[in-house]
């Protein structure tokens, strides 16, 4: 009677696996350890150098003209002006006479209804002395006004002038308008009649036009009472007052009251342009102080500079004088109060203060430039971790490639050490029959 053996048998590729994971269990784990924290590094740099760059375009902006001081300007009656005023502009009362408005020159051509035009000649077309031509050949035997219009207005050498039809009962009228206002953008015409009948019929339109609107400058009286009067092509008017734009709505009659253009600090609005910067300074202190870049000594730097650059005397005052200063955790605040204060008492110092040749955000921006400049320290900083990323990334290429070539070891062994007992297996079965 034959005795059975027991079979062994085992799975060459999951022994193999077993083994290699116990092999590379302690080298993973730390390429693991290095690949996190240098990415986490990497990530906290990256959008610190993001955060103190806007920053730093912030605080160019304001000394490059966007001043933080925000001033106002209202006019006693918006229908006949409205007023805006920028930095530069001067707190007081001011009053003006609006007697005229600009306008555009306006002519018509009137035509009987299905008039025939001429289809050839030149009609000359001049504003403010600047003369171009259009070629009335083009125009087909049953050309409309609207075809002339369209030639007029397509004209790559048009000088300023639009031109349309306007229809009524009684006929059909081509009427030419200047694009710009001012006395001095006069439209003229100027055509020479071909002898037929349909040229003498524009001819004689253009010698009989109507002017519609005549052009005109704006004219404005300063003061209640004043002589004295300065005129503007257009109804936008720059430089009477300084920092102010005031826009002419309408012209008032000798009764009407002046225009009172009252200009002042908007004491809101500063208050919230500087709770941007006051915002954007917290923020990036908060990203300096980040778990990931906290003990670096290039952020220990940055979060110095920015405070230190706050401290000191500007213009012969400190920035608390005027609301800025900080709380027992290190955070900035404002004061509106006492930056109301100082603004009432002296808006020209809170400028120079702030904004001025010597003031705290040229100091912070002198500070923080050699970091957040566009090949500054925070760049060179985010390659060099950006490089320390890319090497553990290629050790760990370089490790799974030498872990590969382990397994295939191990699934040879495991595969020859199968085939050995299963060998065995099939001698002893032979003996045992």
């Amino acid at each position: 009677m034959a005795t059975s053996t027991s079979s062994l048998s085992m799975d060459p590729a999951y022994m193999a696996e077993q083994y290699t994971q116990l092999d590379r269990a302690a080298k993973d784990q730390l390429l693991t350890q290095q690949y996190n924290s240098a990415n986490a590094e990497l990530k906290a740099f990256t959008a610190l150098r993001t955060s103190l760059t806007d920053f730093a375009d912030s605080l160019k902006d304001l000394l490059g003209g966007d001043s933080v001081l925000v001033h106002s300007a209202t006019a006693s009656n918006e229908d006949v002006a409205t007023v805006t005023a920028d930095s530069t502009a001067a707190s007081g009362t001011y009053e003006l006479h609006v007697d005229k408005l600009a306008q555009a020159h306006q002519i018509a051509l009137s035509f009987g209804s299905n008039t025939t035009l001429p289809t050839s000649g030149d009609l000359g077309i001049s504003v403010g002395g600047s003369e171009f031509v259009v070629d009335l050949s083009s125009l087909g035997a049953s050309a409309a006004l609207s075809d002339v219009a369209r030639l007029v207005n397509n004209s790559a050498d048009n000088t300023g002038v639009t031109a349309s039809v306007m229809r009524s009962g009684g006929g059909d009228y081509l009427v030419f308008t200047s694009n710009e206002t001012g006395a001095a953008n006069n439209v003229s015409l100027s055509y020479s009649s071909d002898g037929s009948a349909a040229g003498d019929t524009f001819a004689n339109a253009i010698t009989n036009q109507q002017e519609l609107t005549a052009a005109q400058d704006a004219s404005v009286r300063l003061g209640s009472s004043s002589s004295i009067t300065l005129t503007s092509s257009t109804n936008s008017l720059e430089g009477i007052i300084d920092g102010v734009t005031i826009d002419l709505k309408q012209a008032q009659t000798s009764d009407d009251s002046p225009l009172r253009i009252t200009v002042g600090e908007d004491t809101g609005k500063t208050a919230e342009n500087l709770n941007k910067i006051v915002k954007q300074y917290n923020d990036l202190m908060d990203g300096l102080v980040d778990d990931d870049i906290g003990n670096d000594s290039m952020a220990r730097n940055i979060k110095s500079l920015m405070r230190s650059s706050f401290q000191g005397v500007f213009e012969g005052s400190t920035l608390y004088s005027i609301g800025i200063e900080f709380n027992r955790d290190g955070k900035m605040e404002l004061d509106t109060s006492k930056l109301e204060d100082a603004l009432e008492t002296n808006s020209s110092q809170v400028s120079a203060m702030l904004t001025g040749e010597n003031g705290v955000l040229a100091k912070l921006n002198d500070s923080l430039s050699p970091y957040s400049d566009r090949f500054g320290f925070l760049k060179t900083k985010v390659d060099t971790l950006t490089n320390q990323l890319s090497k553990v990334e290629k050790k760990q290429q370089d490790f799974d490639t030498r872990m590969q070539n382990v397994y295939t070891r191990y699934l040879n062994q495991f595969t020859q050490m199968q085939i050995t007992i299963s060998q065995l297996q099939s001698s002893m079965s032979s003996f045992s029959e």
